[in-house]
Protein backbone atom coordinates (compact mmCIF):
# COMPACT_ATOMS: atom_id res chain seq x y z
CA UNK A 1 0.00 0.00 0.00
CA UNK A 2 2.94 2.27 0.85
CA UNK A 3 4.71 1.77 -2.56
CA UNK A 4 1.29 2.45 -4.53
CA UNK A 5 0.83 6.02 -2.51
CA UNK A 6 4.42 6.72 -3.52
CA UNK A 7 4.63 5.62 -6.74
CA UNK A 8 0.83 7.72 -6.78
CA UNK A 9 2.91 11.06 -5.48
CA UNK A 10 5.65 10.99 -8.16
CA UNK A 11 5.66 13.31 -10.88
CA UNK A 12 4.92 11.46 -14.78
CA UNK A 13 8.47 11.65 -15.82
CA UNK A 14 9.81 9.84 -12.59
CA UNK A 15 6.66 6.83 -12.79
CA UNK A 16 7.77 6.60 -16.32
CA UNK A 17 10.96 6.12 -15.40
CA UNK A 18 10.08 3.57 -12.52
CA UNK A 19 8.50 1.68 -15.04
CA UNK A 20 11.21 1.65 -17.77
CA UNK A 21 13.39 0.48 -14.50
CA UNK A 22 11.12 -2.04 -13.53
CA UNK A 23 10.58 -3.47 -17.21
CA UNK A 24 14.30 -3.43 -17.79
CA UNK A 25 14.64 -5.45 -14.16
CA UNK A 26 12.03 -8.09 -15.41
CA UNK A 27 13.32 -8.70 -18.98
CA UNK A 28 17.05 -9.55 -17.17
CA UNK A 29 15.71 -11.74 -14.95
CA UNK A 30 14.01 -13.42 -17.59
CA UNK A 31 17.09 -13.13 -20.17
CA UNK A 32 19.21 -14.87 -17.31
CA UNK A 33 16.67 -17.31 -16.57
CA UNK A 34 16.57 -18.01 -20.59
CA UNK A 35 20.13 -18.32 -20.50
CA UNK A 36 20.90 -20.38 -17.81
CA UNK A 37 18.06 -22.73 -19.39
CA UNK A 38 19.16 -22.82 -22.61
CA UNK A 39 23.14 -23.12 -21.82
CA UNK A 40 21.90 -26.49 -19.70
CA UNK A 41 19.98 -27.50 -22.78
CA UNK A 42 23.44 -27.27 -25.04
CA UNK A 43 25.41 -29.00 -21.97
CA UNK A 44 23.32 -31.66 -22.44
CA UNK A 45 23.21 -31.87 -26.14
CA UNK A 46 26.69 -32.06 -25.99
CA UNK A 47 26.71 -35.09 -23.15
CA UNK A 48 24.46 -37.02 -25.31
CA UNK A 49 26.37 -36.09 -28.78
CA UNK A 50 29.40 -37.00 -26.60
CA UNK A 51 27.81 -40.19 -25.69
CA UNK A 52 26.41 -40.91 -29.39
CA UNK A 53 30.47 -40.10 -31.11
CA UNK A 54 31.61 -42.50 -28.36
CA UNK A 55 29.20 -44.92 -30.03
CA UNK A 56 30.21 -44.58 -33.46
CA UNK A 57 33.85 -44.60 -32.00
CA UNK A 58 33.27 -48.09 -30.14
CA UNK A 59 31.45 -49.18 -33.78
CA UNK A 60 34.73 -48.64 -35.57
CA UNK A 61 37.04 -50.04 -33.23
CA UNK A 62 35.33 -53.14 -32.54
CA UNK A 63 34.94 -53.58 -36.65
CA UNK A 64 39.14 -53.37 -36.69
CA UNK A 65 39.23 -55.44 -33.62
CA UNK A 66 37.20 -58.23 -35.18
CA UNK A 67 39.22 -57.77 -38.25
CA UNK A 68 42.09 -58.93 -36.17
CA UNK A 69 40.47 -61.11 -34.57
CA UNK A 70 39.09 -63.16 -38.42
CA UNK A 71 42.73 -62.32 -39.09
CA UNK A 72 44.00 -64.36 -36.72
CA UNK A 73 41.57 -67.39 -37.24
CA UNK A 74 42.42 -67.11 -40.92
CA UNK A 75 46.26 -67.63 -40.11
CA UNK A 76 45.63 -70.16 -37.22
CA UNK A 77 43.99 -72.20 -40.29
CA UNK A 78 46.30 -71.65 -43.23
CA UNK A 79 46.80 -74.65 -44.57
CA UNK A 80 50.90 -73.35 -45.14
CA UNK A 81 50.87 -72.60 -41.64
CA UNK A 82 49.60 -75.84 -40.42
CA UNK A 83 51.84 -78.25 -42.61
CA UNK A 84 54.56 -75.87 -41.57
CA UNK A 85 54.05 -76.17 -38.12
CA UNK A 86 53.30 -79.97 -38.49
CA UNK A 87 56.71 -80.55 -40.28
CA UNK A 88 58.59 -78.35 -37.57
CA UNK A 89 57.32 -80.70 -35.08
CA UNK A 90 57.79 -83.91 -37.21
CA UNK A 91 61.35 -83.02 -38.01
CA UNK A 92 62.75 -80.84 -35.93
CA UNK A 93 66.39 -80.82 -36.76
CA UNK A 94 66.50 -81.69 -40.40
CA UNK A 95 67.54 -79.00 -42.81
CA UNK A 96 64.79 -78.50 -44.72
CA UNK A 97 62.73 -77.88 -41.34
CA UNK A 98 65.21 -74.41 -41.42
CA UNK A 99 64.12 -73.88 -45.26
CA UNK A 100 60.03 -74.26 -43.97
CA UNK A 101 60.92 -72.06 -41.04
CA UNK A 102 62.15 -69.36 -43.54
CA UNK A 103 58.61 -69.48 -45.62
CA UNK A 104 56.93 -69.76 -42.39
CA UNK A 105 58.40 -66.03 -41.27
CA UNK A 106 57.92 -65.02 -45.07
CA UNK A 107 54.04 -65.93 -45.04
CA UNK A 108 53.81 -63.79 -41.60
CA UNK A 109 54.98 -61.20 -43.53
CA UNK A 110 52.75 -61.55 -46.16
CA UNK A 111 50.10 -61.42 -43.39
CA UNK A 112 51.52 -58.63 -40.86
CA UNK A 113 51.65 -56.29 -44.25
CA UNK A 114 47.12 -56.51 -44.32
CA UNK A 115 47.01 -53.58 -41.99
CA UNK A 116 48.52 -50.78 -40.95
CA UNK A 117 48.12 -51.10 -37.13
CA UNK A 118 49.51 -54.53 -36.87
CA UNK A 119 53.09 -53.84 -35.11
CA UNK A 120 54.28 -57.77 -35.33
CA UNK A 121 53.06 -60.80 -35.79
CA UNK A 122 54.40 -63.87 -33.34
CA UNK A 123 54.17 -67.59 -33.50
CA UNK A 124 55.61 -70.10 -30.56
CA UNK A 125 56.14 -73.86 -32.05
CA UNK A 126 55.65 -76.55 -30.26
CA UNK A 127 59.07 -76.14 -28.88
CA UNK A 128 58.71 -72.53 -27.89
CA UNK A 129 60.25 -71.27 -30.47
CA UNK A 130 59.57 -67.54 -31.82
CA UNK A 131 58.79 -66.54 -35.03
CA UNK A 132 58.30 -62.75 -35.88
CA UNK A 133 57.27 -61.03 -38.36
CA UNK A 134 55.96 -56.70 -39.11
CA UNK A 135 57.93 -53.63 -38.41
CA UNK A 136 58.54 -54.36 -34.80
CA UNK A 137 60.17 -57.20 -34.08
CA UNK A 138 61.80 -56.03 -30.65
CA UNK A 139 58.32 -56.93 -29.18
CA UNK A 140 58.74 -60.62 -27.13
CA UNK A 141 55.69 -62.29 -25.74
CA UNK A 142 56.40 -64.49 -22.63
CA UNK A 143 54.58 -67.83 -23.51
CA UNK A 144 54.53 -68.66 -20.11
CA UNK A 145 52.31 -65.95 -20.02
CA UNK A 146 50.52 -65.94 -23.10
CA UNK A 147 49.55 -70.06 -23.20
CA UNK A 148 48.09 -70.32 -20.60
CA UNK A 149 46.02 -67.97 -20.92
CA UNK A 150 45.24 -68.55 -24.88
CA UNK A 151 44.77 -72.58 -23.62
CA UNK A 152 42.37 -71.43 -21.10
CA UNK A 153 40.07 -70.07 -23.79
CA UNK A 154 40.00 -73.44 -25.84
CA UNK A 155 40.91 -71.74 -29.17
CA UNK A 156 39.14 -69.02 -29.32
CA UNK A 157 40.96 -65.43 -29.74
CA UNK A 158 41.88 -63.95 -26.08
CA UNK A 159 43.12 -59.85 -25.89
CA UNK A 160 46.55 -59.22 -23.85
CA UNK A 161 47.61 -56.03 -23.19
CA UNK A 162 51.11 -55.06 -23.05
CA UNK A 163 51.49 -52.91 -20.02
CA UNK A 164 52.52 -49.03 -21.07
CA UNK A 165 52.78 -49.88 -24.71
CA UNK A 166 49.47 -48.80 -25.99
CA UNK A 167 49.54 -52.19 -27.81
CA UNK A 168 46.98 -54.73 -27.30
CA UNK A 169 48.15 -58.44 -28.79
CA UNK A 170 45.49 -60.99 -29.72
CA UNK A 171 46.17 -64.18 -28.78
CA UNK A 172 45.33 -67.85 -30.23
CA UNK A 173 46.29 -71.74 -29.75
CA UNK A 174 46.80 -72.95 -33.30
CA UNK A 175 45.39 -76.39 -33.50
CA UNK A 176 45.80 -79.33 -36.17
CA UNK A 177 42.81 -79.36 -38.12
CA UNK A 178 43.16 -82.69 -40.38
CA UNK A 179 41.07 -85.06 -39.73
CA UNK A 180 39.85 -82.95 -36.80
CA UNK A 181 42.44 -84.21 -34.27
CA UNK A 182 42.61 -80.86 -32.67
CA UNK A 183 46.58 -81.26 -31.95
CA UNK A 184 48.47 -78.47 -30.43
CA UNK A 185 50.60 -77.27 -33.23
CA UNK A 186 51.79 -73.65 -31.70
CA UNK A 187 50.47 -70.38 -30.38
CA UNK A 188 49.46 -67.18 -32.40
CA UNK A 189 49.97 -63.94 -31.54
CA UNK A 190 49.17 -60.70 -33.64
CA UNK A 191 49.77 -56.85 -31.76
CA UNK A 192 47.78 -53.99 -32.93
CA UNK A 193 49.72 -50.52 -32.53
CA UNK A 194 46.64 -48.65 -31.12
CA UNK A 195 48.01 -45.81 -31.18
CA UNK A 196 48.08 -46.02 -35.54
CA UNK A 197 44.73 -47.88 -34.87
CA UNK A 198 42.84 -45.11 -32.83
CA UNK A 199 44.67 -42.14 -34.85
CA UNK A 200 44.40 -43.78 -38.08
CA UNK A 201 40.63 -44.53 -37.91
CA UNK A 202 39.36 -42.06 -35.78
CA UNK A 203 39.46 -38.04 -35.50
CA UNK A 204 40.16 -37.88 -31.62
CA UNK A 205 41.03 -33.78 -30.94
CA UNK A 206 44.45 -33.38 -29.44
CA UNK A 207 43.07 -32.42 -25.95
CA UNK A 208 40.62 -35.24 -25.45
CA UNK A 209 40.94 -38.25 -23.74
CA UNK A 210 40.58 -41.90 -24.88
CA UNK A 211 40.97 -44.92 -22.68
CA UNK A 212 40.51 -48.55 -23.15
CA UNK A 213 39.77 -50.84 -20.42
CA UNK A 214 39.49 -54.73 -20.36
CA UNK A 215 39.00 -55.81 -17.07
CA UNK A 216 39.77 -52.98 -14.53
CA UNK A 217 42.80 -52.91 -16.86
CA UNK A 218 43.80 -50.01 -18.74
CA UNK A 219 44.90 -51.59 -22.25
CA UNK A 220 45.10 -47.71 -24.03
CA UNK A 221 45.01 -44.56 -23.08
CA UNK A 222 45.98 -41.60 -24.71
CA UNK A 223 48.81 -38.75 -23.77
CA UNK A 224 47.41 -37.99 -20.27
CA UNK A 225 48.72 -38.98 -17.66
CA UNK A 226 45.87 -38.35 -15.30
CA UNK A 227 43.68 -41.08 -16.22
CA UNK A 228 45.00 -44.19 -14.01
CA UNK A 229 42.42 -47.45 -13.26
CA UNK A 230 41.60 -45.79 -9.80
CA UNK A 231 40.32 -42.59 -11.68
CA UNK A 232 38.47 -44.60 -14.38
CA UNK A 233 34.44 -44.62 -13.69
CA UNK A 234 32.87 -48.15 -12.95
CA UNK A 235 30.64 -48.83 -15.69
CA UNK A 236 27.46 -50.83 -14.87
CA UNK A 237 25.31 -50.40 -17.66
CA UNK A 238 26.17 -50.77 -21.37
CA UNK A 239 26.90 -47.23 -22.03
CA UNK A 240 26.38 -43.30 -20.23
CA UNK A 241 28.42 -40.20 -19.60
CA UNK A 242 28.86 -38.99 -16.19
CA UNK A 243 31.17 -35.34 -14.73
CA UNK A 244 33.70 -36.07 -12.74
CA UNK A 245 36.88 -34.74 -11.28
CA UNK A 246 40.04 -36.24 -12.57
CA UNK A 247 42.91 -33.90 -10.52
CA UNK A 248 41.32 -31.15 -9.98
CA UNK A 249 40.23 -30.90 -13.25
CA UNK A 250 36.59 -31.32 -14.26
CA UNK A 251 36.01 -34.58 -17.50
CA UNK A 252 32.73 -35.18 -19.26
CA UNK A 253 33.64 -38.81 -19.02
CA UNK A 254 31.61 -40.57 -21.76
CA UNK A 255 31.77 -44.80 -21.62
CA UNK A 256 30.60 -47.14 -23.94
CA UNK A 257 31.17 -51.41 -23.36
CA UNK A 258 32.10 -53.53 -26.65
CA UNK A 259 29.56 -55.12 -28.70
CA UNK A 260 31.76 -57.98 -28.58
CA UNK A 261 34.43 -58.06 -26.02
CA UNK A 262 35.35 -57.47 -22.39
CA UNK A 263 36.32 -54.00 -23.63
CA UNK A 264 35.15 -50.89 -22.86
CA UNK A 265 35.68 -47.52 -24.48
CA UNK A 266 35.96 -44.31 -22.49
CA UNK A 267 35.74 -40.58 -23.87
CA UNK A 268 37.32 -37.65 -21.89
CA UNK A 269 36.11 -34.38 -22.41
CA UNK A 270 37.45 -31.69 -20.61
CA UNK A 271 34.43 -29.66 -19.55
CA UNK A 272 36.43 -26.15 -19.78
CA UNK A 273 35.91 -26.53 -24.11
CA UNK A 274 32.17 -27.08 -23.08
CA UNK A 275 31.78 -23.99 -20.73
CA UNK A 276 34.01 -22.29 -23.45
CA UNK A 277 31.52 -20.95 -25.30
CA UNK A 278 28.77 -20.17 -22.32
CA UNK A 279 31.38 -18.27 -20.53
CA UNK A 280 32.14 -16.15 -23.44
CA UNK A 281 28.15 -15.54 -24.06
CA UNK A 282 28.15 -14.88 -20.28
CA UNK A 283 30.82 -12.07 -20.87
CA UNK A 284 29.15 -10.30 -23.90
CA UNK A 285 25.82 -10.99 -22.08
CA UNK A 286 26.50 -8.75 -18.99
CA UNK A 287 28.30 -6.35 -21.34
CA UNK A 288 24.95 -6.03 -23.09
CA UNK A 289 23.16 -6.11 -20.14
CA UNK A 290 24.79 -3.18 -19.02
CA UNK A 291 24.64 -1.41 -21.63
CA UNK A 292 21.30 -1.79 -21.67
CA UNK A 293 21.03 -0.47 -18.56
CA UNK A 294 22.69 2.64 -19.51
CA UNK A 295 21.09 3.22 -22.48
CA UNK A 296 17.39 2.62 -20.76
CA UNK A 297 18.50 4.95 -17.79
CA UNK A 298 19.39 7.59 -20.18
CA UNK A 299 16.74 7.13 -22.87
CA UNK A 300 13.90 6.96 -20.47
CA UNK A 301 15.20 10.28 -18.69
CA UNK A 302 15.16 12.33 -21.68
CA UNK A 303 12.02 10.53 -22.85
CA UNK A 304 10.36 10.99 -19.80
CA UNK A 305 11.25 14.72 -19.88
CA UNK A 306 10.29 15.45 -23.34
CA UNK A 307 6.43 13.96 -22.44
CA UNK A 308 6.37 15.71 -19.15
CA UNK A 309 7.61 19.00 -20.28
CA UNK A 310 4.64 19.77 -22.28
CA UNK A 311 2.31 18.55 -19.71
CA UNK A 312 4.07 20.97 -17.10
CA UNK A 313 3.73 23.72 -19.05
CA UNK A 314 0.05 23.19 -19.06
CA UNK A 315 -0.29 22.80 -15.34
CA UNK A 316 1.86 26.30 -14.60
CA UNK A 317 -0.95 28.23 -17.50
CA UNK A 318 -4.10 26.20 -15.48
CA UNK A 319 -2.09 27.75 -12.05
CA UNK A 320 -1.83 31.14 -13.92
CA UNK A 321 -5.83 31.00 -14.89
CA UNK A 322 -6.63 29.87 -11.57
CA UNK A 323 -5.17 33.01 -10.13
CA UNK A 324 -7.34 35.09 -12.26
CA UNK A 325 -5.17 35.57 -15.19
CA UNK A 326 -7.50 34.03 -18.18
CA UNK A 327 -7.21 37.15 -20.47
CA UNK A 328 -5.64 36.26 -24.30
CA UNK A 329 -2.40 38.16 -23.46
CA UNK A 330 -1.47 35.68 -21.33
CA UNK A 331 -0.66 32.68 -23.62
CA UNK A 332 2.26 32.97 -25.99
CA UNK A 333 1.65 32.06 -29.20
CA UNK A 334 3.42 28.65 -29.19
CA UNK A 335 3.85 25.72 -31.90
CA UNK A 336 2.52 22.30 -30.41
CA UNK A 337 2.98 19.01 -31.53
CA UNK A 338 0.30 17.10 -32.96
CA UNK A 339 0.04 14.58 -29.96
CA UNK A 340 -2.45 14.28 -27.28
CA UNK A 341 -0.61 16.74 -25.37
CA UNK A 342 -0.20 19.47 -27.88
CA UNK A 343 -4.12 19.28 -28.47
CA UNK A 344 -4.71 19.48 -24.98
CA UNK A 345 -2.82 22.72 -25.08
CA UNK A 346 -4.69 23.93 -27.86
CA UNK A 347 -8.00 23.09 -26.17
CA UNK A 348 -7.34 24.78 -23.34
CA UNK A 349 -6.27 27.90 -25.19
CA UNK A 350 -9.66 27.74 -26.62
CA UNK A 351 -11.39 27.02 -23.54
CA UNK A 352 -9.72 30.16 -21.79
CA UNK A 353 -10.75 32.22 -24.86
CA UNK A 354 -14.41 31.12 -24.94
CA UNK A 355 -14.30 31.41 -21.17
CA UNK A 356 -13.39 34.87 -21.74
CA UNK A 357 -15.69 35.78 -24.11
CA UNK A 358 -18.60 34.08 -21.77
CA UNK A 359 -17.31 36.40 -19.03
CA UNK A 360 -17.92 39.31 -20.63
CA UNK A 361 -21.23 38.28 -22.45
CA UNK A 362 -21.95 36.74 -18.56
CA UNK A 363 -21.41 40.53 -17.43
CA UNK A 364 -23.64 42.08 -19.93
CA UNK A 365 -26.54 39.34 -18.99
CA UNK A 366 -25.92 40.19 -15.45
CA UNK A 367 -26.68 43.91 -15.99
CA UNK A 368 -29.70 42.86 -18.12
CA UNK A 369 -31.21 40.18 -15.47
CA UNK A 370 -30.80 42.75 -12.84
CA UNK A 371 -32.49 45.23 -14.67
CA UNK A 372 -35.13 42.54 -15.53
CA UNK A 373 -35.41 41.33 -12.07
CA UNK A 374 -35.93 44.83 -11.02
CA UNK A 375 -39.36 45.27 -13.01
CA UNK A 376 -40.32 41.64 -12.61
CA UNK A 377 -40.30 42.24 -8.39
CA UNK A 378 -42.21 45.56 -9.32
CA UNK A 379 -45.32 43.51 -11.17
CA UNK A 380 -44.88 40.38 -8.76
CA UNK A 381 -48.03 39.41 -6.80
CA UNK A 382 -47.68 37.63 -3.57
CA UNK A 383 -49.14 34.60 -4.12
CA UNK A 384 -51.00 34.63 -0.31
CA UNK A 385 -52.03 37.83 -1.29
CA UNK A 386 -53.98 35.89 -4.36
CA UNK A 387 -55.57 33.13 -2.18
CA UNK A 388 -56.71 35.72 0.44
CA UNK A 389 -58.34 37.22 -2.46
CA UNK A 390 -60.19 33.99 -4.06
CA UNK A 391 -61.08 32.94 -0.61
CA UNK A 392 -62.64 36.61 0.04
CA UNK A 393 -64.86 36.09 -3.12
CA UNK A 394 -65.25 32.69 -1.71
CA UNK A 395 -66.93 33.64 0.99
CA UNK A 396 -68.71 36.75 -0.49
CA UNK A 397 -70.10 34.60 -2.76
CA UNK A 398 -71.82 32.24 -0.36
CA UNK A 399 -73.03 35.43 1.97
CA UNK A 400 -74.71 36.64 -1.29
CA UNK A 401 -75.94 32.92 -2.14
CA UNK A 402 -73.78 32.58 -5.11
CA UNK A 403 -72.89 29.05 -5.71
CA UNK A 404 -71.25 29.38 -9.35
CA UNK A 405 -68.74 32.25 -7.82
CA UNK A 406 -67.74 30.11 -4.81
CA UNK A 407 -67.51 26.61 -6.46
CA UNK A 408 -65.45 28.34 -9.37
CA UNK A 409 -63.27 30.49 -6.72
CA UNK A 410 -62.66 27.15 -4.69
CA UNK A 411 -61.73 25.47 -7.41
CA UNK A 412 -59.23 27.91 -8.98
CA UNK A 413 -57.75 28.84 -5.53
CA UNK A 414 -57.16 24.71 -4.86
CA UNK A 415 -55.60 24.58 -8.35
CA UNK A 416 -53.36 27.18 -8.14
CA UNK A 417 -52.16 26.25 -4.56
CA UNK A 418 -51.26 22.36 -5.72
CA UNK A 419 -49.74 23.81 -8.75
CA UNK A 420 -47.69 26.62 -7.35
CA UNK A 421 -47.08 25.19 -3.94
CA UNK A 422 -45.62 21.77 -4.90
CA UNK A 423 -42.14 22.28 -5.91
CA UNK A 424 -41.11 18.36 -6.39
CA UNK A 425 -41.06 17.30 -10.35
CA UNK A 426 -43.20 14.25 -9.35
CA UNK A 427 -46.28 13.93 -7.33
CA UNK A 428 -48.80 11.51 -6.44
CA UNK A 429 -51.35 10.36 -8.73
CA UNK A 430 -53.99 11.53 -6.16
CA UNK A 431 -52.59 14.87 -6.37
CA UNK A 432 -52.38 15.42 -10.02
CA UNK A 433 -56.09 14.15 -10.01
CA UNK A 434 -57.05 16.90 -7.97
CA UNK A 435 -55.47 19.10 -9.97
CA UNK A 436 -57.78 17.88 -12.92
CA UNK A 437 -61.25 17.78 -10.90
CA UNK A 438 -60.55 21.51 -9.84
CA UNK A 439 -59.83 22.33 -13.66
CA UNK A 440 -62.56 20.51 -14.48
CA UNK A 441 -65.53 21.98 -12.22
CA UNK A 442 -64.18 25.21 -13.11
CA UNK A 443 -64.99 24.12 -16.84
CA UNK A 444 -67.97 22.54 -16.11
CA UNK A 445 -69.61 26.07 -15.65
CA UNK A 446 -68.14 26.99 -18.62
CA UNK A 447 -69.69 24.47 -20.77
CA UNK A 448 -72.38 23.02 -19.12
CA UNK A 449 -73.95 19.84 -20.75
CA UNK A 450 -71.41 19.98 -23.68
CA UNK A 451 -68.89 18.52 -21.27
CA UNK A 452 -68.88 15.40 -20.15
CA UNK A 453 -66.13 13.80 -17.83
CA UNK A 454 -65.39 10.57 -16.32
CA UNK A 455 -62.28 9.10 -13.86
CA UNK A 456 -61.62 5.65 -13.95
CA UNK A 457 -59.38 5.23 -11.11
CA UNK A 458 -58.53 2.51 -8.14
CA UNK A 459 -57.83 4.14 -4.58
CA UNK A 460 -54.19 1.82 -4.63
CA UNK A 461 -52.45 3.49 -7.86
CA UNK A 462 -52.90 6.85 -6.16
CA UNK A 463 -49.94 6.57 -4.37
CA UNK A 464 -47.76 5.78 -7.59
CA UNK A 465 -45.34 8.80 -8.57
CA UNK A 466 -45.96 10.60 -11.85
CA UNK A 467 -44.64 13.88 -13.24
CA UNK A 468 -46.23 17.04 -12.36
CA UNK A 469 -48.84 18.88 -14.84
CA UNK A 470 -48.70 15.80 -17.35
CA UNK A 471 -52.65 14.74 -17.16
CA UNK A 472 -53.93 18.62 -16.90
CA UNK A 473 -52.55 19.65 -19.90
CA UNK A 474 -53.54 16.53 -21.84
CA UNK A 475 -57.07 16.80 -20.39
CA UNK A 476 -57.15 20.72 -21.31
CA UNK A 477 -56.28 19.88 -24.99
CA UNK A 478 -59.02 17.87 -25.24
CA UNK A 479 -61.28 20.49 -24.18
CA UNK A 480 -60.14 22.88 -26.62
CA UNK A 481 -59.97 21.15 -29.61
CA UNK A 482 -63.21 18.55 -28.91
CA UNK A 483 -65.67 20.42 -26.29
CA UNK A 484 -65.05 23.94 -28.13
CA UNK A 485 -65.12 22.76 -31.65
CA UNK A 486 -68.56 20.46 -31.32
CA UNK A 487 -71.66 21.86 -30.50
CA UNK A 488 -73.30 18.79 -29.75
CA UNK A 489 -70.53 18.39 -26.85
CA UNK A 490 -67.70 15.64 -25.99
CA UNK A 491 -67.16 13.10 -23.66
CA UNK A 492 -63.79 12.58 -22.18
CA UNK A 493 -62.84 9.98 -20.00
CA UNK A 494 -59.72 9.58 -18.27
CA UNK A 495 -58.33 6.13 -17.28
CA UNK A 496 -55.75 4.68 -15.05
CA UNK A 497 -54.65 0.78 -14.40
CA UNK A 498 -51.19 -1.09 -14.00
CA UNK A 499 -50.37 -3.34 -17.58
CA UNK A 500 -47.22 -5.77 -17.54
CA UNK A 501 -45.76 -3.66 -13.93
CA UNK A 502 -46.06 -0.20 -15.52
CA UNK A 503 -48.28 2.49 -14.87
CA UNK A 504 -50.99 3.22 -17.35
CA UNK A 505 -52.81 6.57 -17.83
CA UNK A 506 -55.48 6.96 -21.00
CA UNK A 507 -56.62 9.85 -21.70
CA UNK A 508 -59.43 9.25 -24.28
CA UNK A 509 -62.44 11.77 -25.79
CA UNK A 510 -65.28 11.65 -28.44
CA UNK A 511 -63.83 14.75 -30.63
CA UNK A 512 -63.49 15.53 -34.19
CA UNK A 513 -59.64 13.26 -34.18
CA UNK A 514 -56.83 14.07 -36.46
CA UNK A 515 -55.32 12.04 -39.58
CA UNK A 516 -51.67 10.00 -38.83
CA UNK A 517 -49.52 12.84 -40.24
CA UNK A 518 -51.03 15.34 -38.01
CA UNK A 519 -49.81 13.18 -34.92
CA UNK A 520 -46.48 12.47 -36.31
CA UNK A 521 -45.95 16.98 -37.19
CA UNK A 522 -47.43 17.40 -33.64
CA UNK A 523 -44.00 15.10 -31.71
CA UNK A 524 -41.51 16.21 -34.53
CA UNK A 525 -42.55 19.86 -33.60
CA UNK A 526 -43.72 20.75 -37.23
CA UNK A 527 -46.56 21.65 -36.52
CA UNK A 528 -48.18 23.84 -33.63
CA UNK A 529 -51.56 22.82 -32.98
CA UNK A 530 -53.36 25.30 -30.78
CA UNK A 531 -52.36 24.82 -27.48
CA UNK A 532 -51.38 21.21 -28.30
CA UNK A 533 -48.34 20.76 -30.07
CA UNK A 534 -45.55 22.12 -27.98
CA UNK A 535 -48.23 20.21 -24.67
CA UNK A 536 -48.09 17.09 -25.73
CA UNK A 537 -44.20 17.15 -27.08
CA UNK A 538 -42.60 19.03 -23.57
CA UNK A 539 -44.53 16.56 -21.66
CA UNK A 540 -43.64 13.50 -23.76
CA UNK A 541 -39.55 14.92 -23.79
CA UNK A 542 -39.82 15.25 -19.99
CA UNK A 543 -40.96 12.06 -19.06
CA UNK A 544 -38.15 10.18 -21.55
CA UNK A 545 -35.75 12.51 -19.96
CA UNK A 546 -37.37 11.19 -16.45
CA UNK A 547 -36.99 7.57 -17.24
CA UNK A 548 -35.86 6.52 -20.40
CA UNK A 549 -36.75 6.25 -23.44
CA UNK A 550 -38.78 2.88 -22.86
CA UNK A 551 -41.57 5.19 -21.64
CA UNK A 552 -43.48 8.07 -22.85
CA UNK A 553 -46.49 9.39 -24.88
CA UNK A 554 -48.30 7.47 -27.56
CA UNK A 555 -51.60 8.71 -29.65
CA UNK A 556 -54.08 7.09 -31.28
CA UNK A 557 -56.65 8.90 -33.57
CA UNK A 558 -58.83 8.85 -36.15
CA UNK A 559 -60.81 11.18 -38.77
CA UNK A 560 -64.42 11.85 -36.78
CA UNK A 561 -63.57 9.24 -34.56
CA UNK A 562 -61.56 10.91 -32.00
CA UNK A 563 -58.41 10.99 -29.64
CA UNK A 564 -56.31 8.84 -27.57
CA UNK A 565 -53.27 9.36 -25.38
CA UNK A 566 -51.96 6.56 -23.39
CA UNK A 567 -48.99 7.37 -21.29
CA UNK A 568 -46.60 5.31 -20.05
CA UNK A 569 -44.85 5.96 -16.58
CA UNK A 570 -42.57 3.43 -14.61
CA UNK A 571 -44.59 2.14 -11.05
CA UNK A 572 -42.99 4.02 -8.25
CA UNK A 573 -44.26 4.73 -4.81
CA UNK A 574 -44.24 7.70 -2.68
Amino acid sequence: MRIRLFFYHLKIKDKIFSIMLLLLFVFCIIGVLAFQYFSKMYEDEIYKESAKTLQLTSAVLDKELQKIEQLSFQISTDNFIQNSLKSIIENPKVFETYRTKDKLIEGLVSYATQERYISSLQIIDYYNQTYIAGYNTKIKHNPEEILPLSLSREGANVWIPLENQNKLTAARIIRNKSNLSLDFLGALMITVDMDKLIHGSLKIPSDNGFVIVRDDEIVYRSDFSEFTKYTIPDVENGSGYEVMDIDGKDYLAAFQRSAFSNLTYYHFLPFDNITEQTNIIKIWMVFYLLLMIFLTIFLSRRAAGALSKPLEKLTEKMKQAQKGRIEQSDFSEEKYSNDEVGQLHKDFETMMKKINLLIKENYEKQLMIKETEYRALQAQINPHFLYNTLDSINWAAKINKQPKIYIMAEALGNMMRNIISKRAPLISVKEELQIVENYITIQKYRYNHRLHFTLNSLPDIEHYLIPKLSIQPIVENAIQHGVEVLETGCHITVSISIDDENLKIVVEDTGPGMEEATIGAIFTGKVKPKGTGIGLRNINDRIKLMFGSSYGIHMESKKSKGTKVIITLPCRME
